[in-house]
């Protein structure tokens, strides 16, 4: 009996100095919950009695002593690069040949391809085994979040027309909140710009955004559409001009589109711009002179002066006169002048003045021209015929037919 209760305090004794093994702190596995072990102690007695003893022993904290992160190795990768060991090497002394296991996420080669979304550190185990022996190293494998690049969000399509202000409207995020800068290039420099007019058809802007680590590129397309623009006059000088005498105008227009310009002129011009003038048509005019290229217009005026012209005297009278030998001519014109200036009146030809006295021998039609000069130096002519009739006369004795 006594022997019994000796085996009992040994196995008391020998739960008791086992040592309680501390908990993890950082990376530690999650506590293993508290054991009871049962001992089994054989012994033979004094009479040769084999006597097993079972006693329930209950174990604290039972758990594996952890490294700290500073302590072990580490092995750094970003989201989405091959997590591996190309290093990886482990001699054995006795030239047996050696196997690695490896603990998740790990694979069966030592291998992990990470995804987005694996960021973190992660605790494995590398075990090297010559078949009878085995080591182990832990290693904290970290996982660094990849830089997300900027996104370019723009909606398409895009139009415009020449000689507008464009501009472009992006929204651009960084889903890491970095701070992003935006150039613009090709067709435009910066987000506006007024659009030139020979820059129609389709216009090439490249977008790039970089948050200092990462660059994004959009590549999109303008329309844009032509935009017609009017013909424009070259400056038409003041015309002056007499009485009868013949207008032409002459524009000139350019098209800043090249496009082939007409005229149109305004009453009363011909359609080729010309105004053949007459007496009477003294006065100012302000004409007006349209460009088109088909589809615009553009007017211009021009200022036209017509100077009235001092006209000649009218000289009316009656053409032929018929008298008779030995009668006196009267002529009697009729002399008008429009600006009524005064008038000079001569005579030439058969006479010299407006009245003559014919003799017996001016038989026959004589010519006369009669002139009106006004005060301005016009004049006119005027040939009148006057045509005198033979008279008979009667014999007539001489002095001497009766002495």
């Amino acid at each position: 009996m006594k022997t019994i209760i000796s085996i009992i305090l040994l196995a008391v004794l020998i739960i008791s100095c086992a040592p309680v093994l501390p908990a993890n702190s950082a990376n530690k596995s999650p506590e293993s919950p508290k054991q009871i072990v049962i001992v089994n102690l054989s012994v033979n007695n004094t009479n040769s009695t084999n006597v097993t003893v079972t006693l329930p022993v209950q174990i604290q904290n039972q758990t594996t002593l952890a490294l700290t992160n500073a302590s072990i190795p580490h092995k750094e990768a970003v989201e989405g690069e091959l997590v591996n060991f190309p290093s990886l090497r482990a001699s054995d002394p006795d030239g047996d040949p050696i196997t690695y296991t490896f603990s998740k996420p790990l694979s069966e080669k030592g291998e992990w391809r990470t995804k987005e979304g694996d960021a973190g550190e992660y605790p494995v185990t590398i075990t090297a085994s010559d078949g009878v022996n085995t080591v182990s190293q832990q290693v904290l494998v970290i996982v660094k979040p990849r830089n997300k690049p900027p996104v370019i969000m723009l909606e398409e399509p895009l139009a415009t027309a020449e000689g507008q202000n464009f501009t472009l409207h992006i929204n651009v995020s960084d889903a890491d909140g970095d701070r992003v800068t935006v150039n613009y290039s090709g067709f435009m420099t910066l987000e506006s710009k007024i659009v030139g007019y020979n820059e129609s058809g389709l216009r090439k802007i490249v977008i790039t955004a970089t948050d200092g680590k990462s660059i994004t590129t959009r590549e999109v397309l303008v329309s844009v559409n032509n935009t017609n623009r009017p013909p424009s006059f070259a400056s038409l000088a003041s015309i002056s001009v007499n009485e009868g005498e013949k207008i032409a105008v002459k524009p000139t227009a350019t098209d800043p589109d090249g496009d082939k310009t007409s005229f149109t002129f305004d009453e009363p011009l011909d359609a080729s711009g010309n105004w053949k003038t007459e007496i009477g048509d003294a006065g100012d005019y302000q004409l007006t002179i349209i460009a088109s290229d088909g589809e615009l217009t553009t007017e211009q005026t021009v200022d036209v002066t017509v100077r009235a012209v001092n006209r000649p005297p009218v000289i009316e009278l009656d053409s032929p006169i018929n008298i008779k030998e030995g009668e006196i001519v009267k002529l009697s014109p009729t002399i008008t002048d429009k600006e009524n200036d005064e008038v000079k009146i001569t005579y030439s030809g058969w006479m010299t003045s407006d009245t003559k006295q014919t003799s017996f021998n001016d038989q026959g039609q004589h010519k006369v021209i009669v002139t009106a000069r006004d005060s301005a130096g016009n004049q006119a002519t005027f040939e009148v015929t006057v045509d005198v009739a033979d008279v008979n006369r009667p014999p007539v004795f001489g002095s001497e037919s009766f002495g």
